[in-house]
């Protein structure tokens, strides 16, 4: 097991170091490189600068319009009320089905969601398995990551990800106020949430090979667990770590991993965040906690399952 930020980023960029599931048994194949780079170049052609500054375009004026509905002065609650409708349209633009489709099919992607946040748990596989089966049958062009794992991580674990980032946010009521003063930060801050409050706290690698890595031997086919959480907070790489500074400039984390196979999606997500924490912190000039946190999630990702607030306008308007 691995923890520091040094560590944690040689094992990430290690090419003898190849992705697993947390629950991956002893006996385990080698991954198909050539199948896995062929997805990942098509994943990466689908997400282009060009096609992530045109789903913005969609998403921005809905993500403006729900937020504007929101109330002021009374509990709300974000992930339903906001983040949930949103990252369910974005799901549905960008793998290519309808709203109504995404609509019908967001219980069996949350199954399958459950099983990823808590590989462990056998009671989840089962249903997961079935689930994630079934929503292959909507998905039948684009990209292969695109499909209903695409679909599966963005209808799903983006709210995971902004209701992270938004409860952060609440327990340091002055980096929202410096927000909303000044909303031109708001790509920058994401880099900091997703440092501090990040959803992923651990991943899984396998030695293809045995290798050196820091001075620590890790024989062929010895599986270890990076601790993603722990490295995005160590001290040697980061000044008051546990501290949120939305104009840090010691960045670097490591939430969407790093080298070869770092998160494939990294720029869709940090479009998506941006896009749809923006109108919150234009519109509101604080958020208070109207009720304790609900969680949700497990070993591998922990979020808020609820997130119910008290939000404040600023002076003068409505």
């Amino acid at each position: 097991m691995l923890s520091r930020y040094a560590d944690v980023l040689a094992a990430l960029r290690a090419s003898s170091l190849a992705p697993v599931s947390p629950r991956s048994k002893n006996s385990w194949e080698p991954p198909d490189e050539s199948g896995g780079l062929k997805m990942r170049s098509e994943a990466m052609d689908a997400l282009s600068p060009a096609q992530l500054r045109a789903w913005r375009g969609q998403i921005d004026p809905e993500a403006h319009f729900l937020a504007g509905r929101l109330p002021v002065g009374e509990p709300v609650e974000l992930m339903n009320e906001y983040a949930r409708p949103l990252c369910l349209s974005l799901a549905a633009m960008v793998t290519g089905i309808s709203r109504c489709a995404a609509e019908s099919i967001c219980e069996q992607a949350q199954q399958a969601s459950a099983a990823a946040a808590e590989p462990y748990d056998p009671d989840l596989r089962d249903p997961a398995k079935s689930a994630n089966n079934g929503l292959r049958s909507h998905f039948h062009s684009g990209p292969e990551a695109l499909r209903n794992s695409g679909f599966v991580a963005i209808s799903q674990t983006m709210p995971c990800i902004l209701g992270n980032a938004w409860f952060a946010l609440m327990q340091s009521p002055a980096e929202w106020t410096l927000l909303h003063q000044e909303p031109g930060l708001v790509e920058q801050a994401i880099e900091e949430l997703l440092r501090r409050a990040g959803l992923v706290r651990i991943l899984a690698r396998r030695a293809m090979d045995s290798i050196d890595l820091n001075g620590v031997s890790i024989r062929k086919g010895e599986r270890i667990i990076l601790r993603i959480v722990a490295a995005n907070r160590d001290p040697d790489r980061f000044s008051c770590p546990e501290e949120l500074d939305l104009t840090r400039r010691d960045v670097g984390h490591l939430a969407l991993g790093a080298g070869t196979h770092a998160c494939v999606g990294a720029g869709l997500i940090r479009m998506a965040a941006a896009a749809i924490t923006h109108p919150l912190i234009q519109r509101f000039a604080s958020v208070t906690p109207a009720s304790p946190v609900e969680w949700q999630g497990g070993s591998v990702f922990r979020s808020p399952k609820s997130l119910w607030v008290s939000l404040t306008s600023a002076e003068g308007e409505p």
